[in-house]
């Protein structure tokens, strides 16, 4: 399996909306809320984006990384 950057989350929730019919429709067959999807789609709010992912069989690994120069 291979990890997928963040950049396409949009896209991954986007096409679950389509292929389940429209944002109602997902909801109902994640048992979601239909606002998180909303929300994940159109403003691209983290917590809403991270939910509609787990729900979709994503899980969202964040990692920090020091930025060159500023580590000790």
């Amino acid at each position: 399996m291979t990890d997928l950057p963040i950049t396409e989350a949009k896209s991954i929730i986007a096409d679950a909306v389509e292929m389940a019919g429209g944002q109602h429709a997902l909801a109902r067959l994640r048992g979601i809320n239909q606002s998180d999807i909303s929300q994940a789609v159109n403003n691209g709010r983290t917590d809403s984006r991270n939910r509609v992912l787990n729900a979709l069989g994503y899980a969202v690994i964040e990692t920090i990384r020091p930025m060159k120069g500023q580590n000790r």
